[in-house]
């Protein structure tokens, strides 16, 4: 039973700190052009994590309170590093863009 041990920890061994490459598809859906502030703030602190899927795919009724706490999740749940006076243009971006308020 020892040997069989030996021999699956030499085996496994060779692959700890092997880092391995992760080749992710390209996007197909991205962010709506804007000429709001918080598109850009929203290509600059969104994008890292996830691409514009994740707001296309929201109810197209949710409100400003919706966005509000979507942004405020990813910032303080997920760690995302958005900076809190980017906060409110981004929600409005979103709002505008993807939500109820949609132009």
């Amino acid at each position: 039973m020892k040997k069989i041990a030996i021999y699956l920890a030499l085996a496994v061994l060779p692959t700890i700190g092997v880092a391995k490459e992760v080749t992710l598809p390209q996007d197909t859906v991205f962010w709506r052009p804007s000429s709001l502030p918080g598109y850009q703030l929203t290509l600059q602190n969104c994008s890292t994590c996830h691409s514009a899927h994740y707001a296309e795919y929201q109810p197209p009724n949710s409100g400003k309170a919706y966005w509000q706490g979507a942004v405020l999740k990813m910032k303080n749940i997920f760690k995302a590093p958005i900076n809190e006076n980017d906060i409110p243009a981004i929600v409005e971006y979103l709002t505008q863009t993807y939500g109820d308020h949609r132009k």
